[in-house]
């Protein structure tokens, strides 16, 4: 989202609260509310949707109010889908399926990552579309489908490296990129690639080891990786070593909960293996941990992992409890599942109401423009139109060198007709002439305009001088055809236009003023002579000098 054209007040609040996020300040809420109240008080759209979308991330990110996230980020969605924020309506699409998948709700994670990648698509931002496709893989993992998975976070990996290598967070996302690769891998029992992966992190580490190896949101999932590599190899010394790594790791507090599926992962490789003293240990430090929380999918996380366990050690009894507690957090679930459905469906409401809102302005407007750009009286185009055209039109031509014809073009003796039968009958001639201007003129390359009066125009684009005049006598047979009697014209006695033409290909020292004036001097000439005997031709064709 470009936030370069704020000033003053607004300015200084938007600052205030990117540095904050940077900081993970909890004291970015004080001045994303009066933003908000700014945005409100201007009806500043764009802002509104920053804005909310901001404090949702807030929420979402110190867990200090659930319903408050969700309030905010519907609002998000709202505005940004109005103000047309691709950037920032992907984050927040993206945000959307980050808490379904935390809530163990997969198909609605996928069907709104969908709509995030839609959504920038086109949008030259591989950091965006690298946290996309890397949600969408764990999605996949998440499912088993383990090969699916890998691909959308390969392709994560691929745009993640597109990405500055300055940026502090590059060395992190490649680091989390890698290890989602690397544990899909394993999980497969493909070792070769899962030990690759792990050498790429080790790479990643030696480049920077200040935004890599000290930075304690990668700590877990590089000793998680290097744990599961060294139980894949069989190398039991090395699997006692790098079981210790590990729960050394974990017991430092940070992160679990971000990791906390594919510590699940972990324990049932483990427990399929017959690894189950570092399980025990594990379950310890994440029991406690997750009980400080009120996310039943992680509560759940760990019930699957004791059942595991104490299936594997024969301890029926503990089974039995914790199935009876599994069954428990699956009825909290089912509820959790259901206000994510709702809301999911309010989101989607929400949307389709703002498309049709928009269809509708969309309408009003082209609409209005037409009602502005088309003349009232005989409904083609009108002046401004024809300002808006012409510029384009020459420019093309001169630019790819191709033919521009202007036709200038009035009805004979117009004056005399209104003279003769009234205004009324001179506006009705208008809108005769008129209708054949524009059926002849429905072609490719070729468009009208009312000029002013009883003066006509006519563009061509990339005619020869034949197909022109063919069109031009194809229009004078049109007209004549109407049969709208003109006492003061000589011959047939009937109505009839006098052209005058320009055509030819536009140099560089060429103006379209320079194709007007020699139109201009056509009809002008054609006009001189239109009392000649037996006259029935008033068409003259010119060429720019």
């Amino acid at each position: 989202m470009d936030l370069q054209n704020y000033e003053g007040t607004t300015r200084v609040l938007i600052d205030q609260v990117l540095e904050q996020k940077r900081d993970m300040s909890q004291e970015v809420f004080g001045p994303l509310e009066q933003l908000l109240e700014e945005a409100r008080k201007t009806g500043d759209k764009r802002l509104q949707g920053f804005a909310h979308y901001h404090i949702a991330d807030a929420h979402f990110s110190f867990e200090t109010g659930y319903s408050e996230f969700r309030n905010h980020l519907a609002k998000a969605v709202s505005f940004l889908s109005v103000a047309g924020e691709k950037e920032l309506l992907a984050r927040a699409y993206n945000l959307i399926a980050i808490d379904a998948i935390n809530n163990g709700s997969f198909d609605v994670a996928y069907l709104y990552l969908m709509n995030a990648l839609q959504t920038c698509e086109d949008m030259d931002d591989p950091y965006l579309l690298s946290i996309i496709h890397n949600n969408i893989g764990q999605v996949f993992g998440r499912m088993r489908s383990y090969e699916k998975g890998v691909e959308y976070v390969r392709r994560s990996n691929e745009l993640q490296a597109q990405c500055p290598k300055e940026d502090f967070y590059y060395n992190i996302n490649m680091i989390n990129g890698y290890f989602a690769e690397g544990t899909m891998y394993a999980l497969m029992g493909n070792l070769e690639k899962a030990r690759e992966a792990d050498r790429r992190i080790t790479e990643l580490e030696k480049e920077n080891e200040s935004a890599a190896a000290d930075n304690s949101s990668v700590l877990i999932p590089i000793a998680l990786l290097r744990y599961l590599v060294a139980v894949l190899k069989g190398n039991e010394a090395l699997s006692w070593t790098r079981s210790r790594d590990f729960i050394r790791t974990l017991k430092g507090g940070y992160f679990i909960y971000d990791y906390i599926l594919d510590i699940e992962d972990l324990c049932h490789f483990l427990i399929q293996r017959g690894y189950l003293e570092p399980v025990g240990e594990i379950l310890e430090i994440v029991r406690e941990t997750v009980e400080a929380t009120n996310v039943v999918q992680m509560k759940k996380v760990v019930s699957s992992i004791e059942i595991a366990y104490y299936d594997k050690m024969g301890d029926v009894e503990k089974v039995n409890e914790c199935l009876r507690n599994q069954y428990r957090l699956s009825v909290q679930q089912e509820m959790e599942q259901n206000k994510i459905y709702q809301y999911s469906i309010d989101l989607i409401q929400i949307m389709e109401a703002q498309r049709k809102e928009q269809e509708k302005m969309r309408q009003e407007n082209e609409a209005l423009q037409s009602q502005v750009q088309t003349d009232p009286l005989t409904h083609i185009p009108n002046r401004l139109m024809l300002d808006s055209l012409l510029p384009q039109l020459f420019e093309t031509a001169q630019r790819e060198g191709k033919s521009f014809g202007v036709c200038l073009m009035d009805i004979n003796k117009f004056k005399e007709y209104n003279d003769t039968y009234g205004h009324l009958a001179g506006d009705i001639c208008l809108q005769k002439v008129a209708q054949a201007i524009q059926k002849t003129s429905e072609k490719p390359g070729v468009y009208c305009a009312r000029y002013g009066g009883d003066e006509f125009i006519m563009l061509y684009m990339d005619k020869r001088d034949a197909e022109i005049r063919g069109i031009a006598e194809e229009l004078a047979g049109e007209i004549r055809s109407q049969m709208i009697p003109h006492s003061a014209m000589g011959g047939d006695g009937l109505v009839s236009l006098s052209q005058g033409i320009c055509n030819g290909i536009p140099q560089s020292y060429h103006r379209q003023e320079d194709f007007i004036n020699e139109a201009d001097t056509a009809l002008y000439a054609v006009k001189k002579n239109q009392d000649a005997p037996g006259r029935r031709d008033f068409i003259r064709l010119a060429h720019v000098q």
